[in-house]
């Protein structure tokens, strides 16, 4: 990674609606959408990092489970990395926003570091709305 890219932490639902009841295919498919996800935002904004939880969740997981960590240390961890964002990109195409992803926006508020969302529509239209929202963020970062 550059440390002179503009880099981005990409919230999103690991476990989903189900919670703490989601199962390991569960987890993998929501932690599957946002890669897919950020690498379209990868390929569209090349000299941006965009950092993704999902991406190192297997870390995460077994260290969780093995009981190693606690969720409130993993969501601790993931504020200070997201401090070290110049954005915050919620990935919610179904609008819902988990405990942890309320934890991460509550700390990029509280830390004055903005934050790009959409709603509603189909994928394809929450994609573009968000793609919309940075190109208007990185515009408005070279005033």
């Amino acid at each position: 990674m550059s440390s002179n890219k503009i880099r981005a932490y990409i919230a999103h639902s690991i476990r989903g609606r189900y919670g703490t009841a989601a199962t390991n295919e569960q987890m993998e498919s929501n932690n599957k959408k946002a890669m897919g996800f950020g690498k379209q935002l990868a390929s569209e904004f090349p000299n941006m990092n965009f950092y993704i939880p999902a991406n190192h969740d297997e870390f995460v997981l077994i260290a969780y489970q093995k009981k190693y960590l606690t969720e409130q240390q993993i969501l601790s961890v993931d504020c200070n990395i997201i401090s070290r964002c110049n954005f915050l990109v919620i990935f919610a195409p179904d609008d819902y926003i988990s405990k942890g992803m309320q934890v991460e926006i509550d700390h990029a508020v509280e830390n004055h570091i903005p934050i790009i969302s959409a709603i509603d529509g189909t994928y394809e239209e929450y994609y573009k709305r968000v793609v919309y929202a940075i190109n208007c963020h990185l515009v408005s970062m070279l005033r």
